[in-house]
């Protein structure tokens, strides 16, 4: 392939391959002890409700998050259960994380980077998300949950976007709930454009698991799920 060729997301089994890379595994281990010891000097805390929910959990889901910063992920990541941490996978813009043309070495840091610490691949959410679509299915399907943004991209304000229905989609395909989650607080802890930390709290609440009726629209079930999130926003 040309350098210059445009580079699509990678599959299921390509995400998996580098998950278990003996070298994303040692990075991984220094990389978090890393978040850990700037989360405790940088005063963060993080503050969950509706946790006993995802506690109960035996079967991979689709955690459907509002999302105002990075953090976000950190911090929803770090509170669930070990066992569920452990086989939670993050969707992430390609075209932000990315590197589009293989050609620039700092994005091919940062997706590593992501990809160690937050277990996080890259998506399709501009053009056709089918490709994107099946390999969230897939993942799921053989055993990994996965933190969703439906929103598509942050939010700078308190204001939730509506929910793009591609999280329908593979919540049909891959047979899964959905957990919604509202999370805010991480705007303030590392707003755009910043990379050092401030200290804060991030509030993260868990919904109830939701399942995707049968014969029910994408929709439907995208805008049930999004007003879910909305009642944990009011409710927090």
């Amino acid at each position: 392939m040309s350098q210059t060729q445009k580079q699509i997301p990678p599959d299921a089994d390509e995400i998996l391959s580098r998950l278990h890379a003996p070298s994303v595994a040692v990075a991984r281990c220094v990389l978090l002890a890393g978040c850990k010891i700037t989360k405790s000097v940088r005063r963060i805390r993080w503050k969950t409700t509706g946790i006993d929910s995802v506690n109960q959990l035996d079967s991979p889901v689709l955690y459907a998050s509002n999302h105002q910063s990075h953090v976000d992920t950190h911090a929803i990541l770090d509170v669930l259960p070990r066992k569920q941490r452990n086989k939670t996978a993050v969707a992430a813009a390609f075209d932000h994380f990315g590197d589009s043309d293989g050609t620039s070495m700092k994005k091919k840091c940062i997706q590593f980077t992501v990809l160690a610490v937050w277990n996080a691949f890259g998506i399709e959410r501009v053009g056709s998300p089918l490709r994107s679509i099946r390999t969230m299915s897939a993942l799921i399907k053989q055993g990994w949950s996965i933190v969703l943004y439906p929103e598509g991209t942050r939010s700078e304000t308190d204001d939730i976007a509506p929910f793009k229905s591609g999280l329908a989609v593979v919540a049909k395909l891959a047979k899964c709930p959905v957990v919604p989650v509202f999370v805010t607080g991480g705007r303030t802890i590392l707003p755009k454009a910043t990379y050092m930390p401030r200290p804060g709290t991030v509030h993260i609440s868990f919904g109830t698991p939701m399942y995707m009726e049968k014969g029910e629209s994408a929709e439907n079930f995208t805008n049930r799920v999004e007003q879910a999130v909305r009642a944990l926003q009011l409710n927090k």
